[in-house]
């Protein structure tokens, strides 16, 4: 009996030990994927390139079944050759889009609580000091129903933003809406844009396609045809009356004072949201989001060349 006992006892300890050493390889098997994703860039006054990096993690076992994810977003910043990549706020769980900086003052505002197509607010950040920045720098303006696009006007002190039937302006810190006004009243809205000189480009759709439209605030709207006209707009620096954007699947511009046809610098155009160098008005950064070129690119808006910097 006490043969059978020891003999018990040693199957059930050499059972244990094989399930603990089974057990013990299963976890070391274990392994952590992470993958980074670039999108939203903008250009601050200084000429750095804010963007949204986020940060996929996946853990899997020894076989490669996945165990659990976690996905996390900040605002980072880099120089335009995609170096000195710093840290600034962590936005995860937020549904930002469209990031600006102002061409005045250390601020950076985006769109954040999108429902049905519109976006609830706009977020400000103040963006200088030391990093990381902390949500005691952040001013919130919220919108009911809510806003399709914006910018900061060219002084800085204003934002100019647009519904579907509307194109408004307000001071940039007016949290009641009393120093709101519109601009201009118009059908199917899409995106509106400011930044430089005097007058607001904005984007309607009709029947017939897109239409670029052109304001001085207090002044009446110069619409383009639609064979003349660019979705995106982003007003140069340099020239005021040169307008960028996407036209037919390419890169263009388009003279406002004596438009025409715009002209091609980028066919094939794959970027979203390209945002036009503040004071140069020499390149164009913007990300893509296609699984085979996803990153964030400059085009050389005088060489016609692409690169991707991150």
């Amino acid at each position: 009996m006490k043969e059978l006992l020891q003999k018990t006892g040693f199957r059930w300890t050499a059972i244990l030990f094989c399930l603990f050493l089974a057990l013990s390889i299963y976890a070391c098997g274990e392994r952590q994927e992470s993958s980074k994703f670039y999108y939203s860039p903008t250009w601050t006054r200084a000429g750095t390139v804010p963007f949204i990096l986020g940060l996929q993690t996946v853990r899997k076992d020894a076989i490669g079944t996945e165990l659990g994810s976690s996905y996390y977003e900040s605002v980072c910043t880099m120089d335009a050759a995609g170096a000195g990549e710093n840290f600034w706020f962590d936005v995860t769980g937020a549904t930002l889009s469209a990031m600006s900086c102002s061409p005045t003052t250390d601020y950076l505002a985006y769109l954040d609580d999108l429902r049905n197509g519109l976006y609830g607010k706009i977020v400000i950040r103040n963006i200088s000091g030391t990093l990381p920045h902390t949500g005691l720098d952040t001013i919130d303006l919220v919108f009911s129903p809510g806003i399709k696009s914006f910018d900061w006007s060219n002084t800085g002190t204003q934002l100019v933003y647009c519904t579907t039937k509307e194109v408004r302006v307000r001071d940039w810190n007016d949290f009641t809406g009393a120093t709101d006004a519109l601009v201009v009243a118009e059908t199917s809205l899409e995106t509106v844009s400011w930044q430089t000189g005097t007058r607001i480009a904005y984007v309607h759709a009709t029947a017939a396609g897109k239409v670029l439209s052109i304001i001085t605030p207090g002044g009446a709207a110069t619409d383009l045809t639609v064979a003349q006209s660019v979705d995106k707009p982003q007003i140069s620096s340099v020239n005021p009356n040169m307008i960028y954007g996407i036209a037919g699947g390419a890169y263009c511009v388009v003279d406002v004072s004596a438009p025409s046809v715009p002209v091609v610098i980028l066919p094939n155009f794959k970027g979203d949201q390209p945002r036009l160098a503040p004071t140069t008005a020499d390149k164009v950064v913007y990300s893509k989001t296609a699984t085979e070129s996803s990153g964030i690119y400059i085009l050389n808006l005088t060489t016609s060349a692409e690169t991707k910097i991150k």
